[in-house]
This record gives C-alpha cells, sequence and structure tokens, in this order.
C-alpha cells in the first residue's frame, strides 16, 4: 500500500460526528478527522505487513488520527525490540494529548524475555519535565509491568517522581488502582503508607472506587481513606 493510498484510506474512515465527540475529550488535538481507533488499527496492520519502514520514512502526518496511526504502525511492526525503540524515541517527544500516548502503547505486546529491555527502555523517561513523555513511561508500566516481580520498582517510582501535571496525576493514580485490582493486599499496605500527593492519591481512591472489579467493602474502605 503506497503513501498516496494510505492518504486516501485514512479520508475514507473520516467520521464528523466521532470527531465532535473525540474533541470534546481531547480539546488540544490537532486537525482531529474521527477516523475510529478499529478502523486505523486495522490499516496499521496492513502497512506493518508490507511497506512500514518506507511508511514511517515518507509519511507526512496532517492529522491527528494519522499520528495515532504512525505509532500503532510502530507497535505492529516486525522489527527488532532496538529498532522499535529508535522509532519510539522520534514519536514520543511529539505526543502532545493523552490518546497518543495510551492508544499507541495499548498496541504493544511484548513477549516475557523482552521486558527488562523495554524497562529499562523507558525508565529514559522517568524524571522527564515532558508531560506526555513522563505519562508514556507511566501507562508503559501499567500495560506491561503490573506483576508481582516489578511492584516494588512502580513504588519505588511512585514514591520519587514528582507528579505536578494533570496527565501524570492522572496516569499515576490509574497505575495505583489497577494495582489495587491486581494486588490488593500490596496495594492496600502501600495506599496506608505513602507520599503521594494529594490529588493523585485522592484520584487513585475514585479509580478504584469505580472500578467494577473493587468489592463492595473495599470501595467503601477507599472512602475513609480520603484526605
Amino acid at each position: 500500500m503506497d503513501i498516496n493510498s494510505i492518504k486516501n484510506h485514512m479520508k475514507l474512515g473520516a467520521d464528523n460526528s466521532n470527531a465532535v465527540f473525540f474533541q470534546k475529550i481531547s480539546p488540544v488535538a490537532k486537525n482531529v478527522t474521527g477516523v475510529r481507533v478499529p478502523y486505523i488499527r486495522k490499516l496499521a496492520k496492513e502497512i506493518a505487513k508490507t511497506n512500514g519502514k518506507d511508511f514511517l520514512d515518507n509519511y507526512i502526518i496532517d492529522t491527528h488520527e494519522e499520528f495515532l496511526l504512525y505509532g500503532i504502525v510502530i507497535a505492529y511492526m516486525k522489527a527488532p525490540l532496538e529498532e522499535k525503540f529508535t522509532m519510539l524515541e522520534k514519536y514520543i517527544p511529539k505526543i502532545y494529548d493523552w490518546s497518543g500516548c495510551d492508544i499507541v502503547i495499548s498496541s504493544f505486546k511484548f513477549k516475557e524475555y523482552e521486558l527488562i529491555k523495554v524497562y529499562d527502555f523507558i525508565m529514559k523517561y522517568r524524571f522527564s519535565k515532558n508531560e506526555y513523555e513522563t505519562r508514556f513511561m507511566i501507562v508503559m508500566l501499567l500495560n506491561s509491568f503490573i506483576r508481582e516481580e516489578y511492584l516494588d520498582k512502580i513504588k519505588e517510582i511512585l514514591e520519587t517522581e514528582t507528579f505536578d501535571k494533570y496527565y501524570t496525576q492522572m496516569a499515576a493514580a490509574w497505575l495505583i488502582s489497577v494495582m489495587f485490582v491486581k494486588y490488593r493486599d500490596y496495594t492496600l499496605n502501600y495506599l496506608y503508607n505513602n507520599r503521594l500527593d494529594d490529588f493523585t492519591y485522592n484520584k487513585a481512591l475514585q479509580k478504584i472506587r469505580e472500578s467494577l472489579r473493587v468489592s463492595k467493602e473495599d470501595k467503601e474502605l477507599m472512602k475513609t481513606l480520603k484526605r
């Protein structure tokens, strides 16, 4: 599929009603056309199988959805991990809204033996001053590293990182809520003794209460822990 064909496919997928909706949940998104994520994913798989490198090297991004397409193609590419890291190093600094981070990250699937290298890679963004670079690191932890052997590392990151921007605070709260669902006792002990800022902490409690996988008793318990 050549570059012009990809452009045409993206134009055909435009959906004005979805564009209006998406602009409400991401007001900073630029040139939104409303192409839906399943459509983008399907196209990205085709590109990744045929001419992924040519696409990544030459495609000119004009819309928000094309930016998502670019990131998802990286995720779907059959390439060595180090090559994907190089591609991501170009993509990550350009992220400017939550969807360019979260939707792309959810497209990655790593093999067990790759996790150590992935973890080392995302730690490059640990103390970034860029809101979405930090969010990228946090959501990657959420997506691939909520497992027993990484819990202490995640806790240490939560305790030493400064979450002073809205989308990093919300990502950290989301991370903690998923940790609670998967490792309830460990996370509860952390909630009893932590140095989180009040906003992130209370948002984590809120997200735990909103989860359909948390018991009524634990939801009531979260209310008593609010600062």
